[in-house]
């Protein structure tokens, strides 16, 4: 009988066994390593991304305080010196969310103490706090430091470099930055996210626009019409009719009305009651459509921070302070930037139709002039004799639009030039005038009227009024020019043969265009016009379209941003300037499409590029601060 020796099987099982629970082992050790190792990696991924995060909220703080102080000073190119000390706060553990814990934030360094110098080291990044190299410095256009703190940084684009910082379109970039470090698992024992963002101030002229409105724009034209140059609005945008189109950047603060699959009926300004049909999506280039844009504010601040209607204070109710004098007693936050201020020479006509003719009278305030709504009067010596010869009052037509009779004061141009035409009198050498009549009310209503206007000197003009203006004929084209003739070819040469257009604007609180063949004695019956070309920045208030519930009025639209009182059938108006609308109209408050006033113009409009490089004489910018490049470090 064969023997079964049941030790030896028993001790191969047990090696088994033990081997098996070795390698099950070593299975629970290599997956327990792999998932700590995971679990560290996602935790470390995690507290990087919360780095991140904080990092973002720290530049979005440091943005809101460093725009804060440069609307301070929006006219003033401000150097790093101008965010350090405790100008910039430090942000709080509860501003961003996160557990108080000691060493929580730290400023960076903008000025080293001992020679106002860059410090020598490129970081102040400090592993002790969660928050640290916390700063805002001034870069050059290359993105450098600049030589010292205290240096004015130089515009990237522009031509403030020349000194004419007030007058010309500039950006200035500055670099923000956080450093976050959080706790986290691993050998360090903590994460570091270096954030870094580019902060642009922009200052731009509003010339460089076609088109610029800080209300709601519409533009509803009937016949094809064509917009060349940029397009904004600081609010919304309604666009419904495919007549037209747009050649270049169409840019929005809120939103953009036009329909769409959507939503088809969108395109008319809710209230609007002149059309009732289906609006239809406009057009413009495949790559370029309206898009999304920061507003850009007049004079570095938005109206809610400007101005205060509810006050005493009748020097801040609205952008429209850029065309009234001041009153005197109480604090400008326009001064300087009012045409007023500006003016070379100031005319007043008075109840009595006789008039005053003078420079703006100022005092000195702690080295600064204040100007007090008063004139310096002259009745003798060359700059009376010149503006004396160019005045008549007491004109009076009929505005079908206001129904009403309007009394005119006449300015005219060709008398205030010197014999050949070339250049102003030598009386007048800053070429601007603001021209009133400080005796309008509204049972008396007045306004400004321009004439013999084809010629002006190439240094430019500028004209400014509370009262609205009315341009009688070609206007800054030389003499007659061929954009007259009616024929669609001629509309890109607006000015005469050895002509060359000058940088001029007009002010008012409504500009209307009277043609060629305007007729006083037939103002009220619908006159027919003529051709007619105009040269000329406006800025022009707008009678806006009701709101919902009201009487269903509509504003005209862009496309009647210049006002019309005659019957322009198949006649063209040819436009070559900048539309700028800031505030609403006081004095011509008719509502458009309200009775027999005009029938439109064929409208050959086009921007203006000159101003560009040569904006019209006089100061008025636009300012917006912007986030630029984000890195990461």
């Amino acid at each position: 009988m064969k023997m079964i020796h049941l030790r030896k099987r028993s001790g191969s099982s047990l090696v088994v066994v033990i081997s098996v629970l070795g390698t099950l082992m070593v299975i629970v050790a290599v997956a327990a390593e792999y998932t700590w190792t995971v679990n560290r990696h996602v935790v470390r991924s995690n507290t990087q991304e919360n780095a991140l995060a904080v990092g973002d909220s720290c530049i979005d703080i440091l943005f809101a305080n460093w725009r804060t102080i440069c609307r301070a000073q929006p006219t003033v190119a401000l150097s790093s010196s101008a965010f350090a000390s405790t100008i910039l706060p430090l942000p709080t553990a509860a501003q961003l969310n996160l557990p108080a814990v000691a060493n929580f934030a730290k400023r960076g360094t903008i000025v080293d103490p001992q020679n106002d110098e860059p410090p020598a080291s490129p970081t102040d990044y400090d592993a002790s706090y969660t928050i640290s190299n916390y700063k805002v410095i001034a870069v050059t256009p290359e993105w450098t430091a600049p030589p010292s703190a205290n240096a004015t940084p130089k515009p990237e684009l522009g031509l403030a470099q020349t000194g004419t910082l007030n007058t010309t379109s500039a950006s200035f970039s500055y670099i923000a930055s956080a450093d976050v470090t959080l706790p986290a698992l691993g050998p360090i024992g903590h994460v570091v996210a270096k954030v870094r963002r580019v902060f642009q101030k922009q200052q731009l002229s509003p010339w460089n626009f076609a088109i610029f409105y800080v209300d709601p724009l519409e533009i509803h034209p009937g016949p094809l019409f064509t917009v060349t140059g940029w397009v904004h609005t600081n609010s919304d945008l309604y666009t419904g009719h495919s007549t037209l189109t747009f050649a270049d950047k169409v840019t929005y603060g809120s939103d953009w009305f036009a329909p769409t699959a959507a939503n088809p009926t969108a395109g008319f300004k809710p209230g609007d009651g002149q059309h009732p049909e289906t609006p239809t999506a406009p057009n413009y280039p495949s790559n370029l459509p309206p898009a999304h844009d920061d507003a850009k504010q007049p004079f570095g601040l938005d109206s809610t921070q400007l101005f205060n209607t509810a006050d005493a204070n009748p020097n801040n109710d609205s952008y429209r302070e850029l065309i009234e004098p001041p009153s005197a007693g109480f604090p400008d936050p326009l001064a300087t930037a009012r045409y007023w201020d500006q003016a070379a020479v100031v005319i007043r006509i008075n109840a009595d139709n006789t008039y005053n003719i003078g420079t703006p009278h100022f005092v000195v305030v702690n080295g600064s002039n204040v100007y007090d709504g008063t004139i310096n009067v002259v009745n003798s010596g060359s700059l009376y004799n010149m503006f004396n010869s160019a005045i008549t009052t007491n004109q009076t037509i009929q505005d079908n639009r206001e129904g009403a009779s309007i009394k005119l004061a006449t300015l005219d141009i060709s008398k205030i030039l010197n014999a050949s035409g070339t250049a102003y009198q030598s009386a007048f050498p800053n070429p601007i005038i603001y021209i009133y009549d400080a005796s309008y009310s509204s049972g008396a209503r007045r306004g400004i009227r321009i004439k013999n206007g084809s010629k002006i000197p190439t240094t430019g003009l500028t004209i400014a009024s509370n009262n609205p203006v009315y341009i009688q004929g070609d206007f800054n084209t030389g003499g007659s020019p061929p954009s007259d003739s009616g024929n669609p070819v001629d509309a890109v040469t607006p000015q005469v043969a050895g002509y060359t257009r000058a940088p001029v604007s007009i002010l008012a609180d409504a500009v209307n265009i009277l043609s060629n063949s305007w007729s006083d004695a037939a103002s009220g019956t619908v006159p027919v016009a003529s051709h007619t070309t105009v040269n000329a920045a406006i800025v022009s208030g707008i009678v806006p379209t009701a709101p919902v519930g009201g009487d269903g009025s509509y504003s005209g639209g862009a496309e009647n941003f210049p006002r019309f009182l005659e019957d322009w059938t198949g006649k063209k108006f040819t436009y070559y300037g900048s539309m700028v609308e800031l505030y609403q109209s006081k004095q011509s408050i008719g509502e458009w499409g309200k009775g027999s006033v005009y029938v439109p113009p064929d409208r050959q409009w086009y921007f203006d590029s000159n101003f560009k490089t040569k904006p019209p004489p006089g100061s008025i910018m636009l300012y917006s601060y912007v986030k630029g490049k984000w890195s990461l470090l």
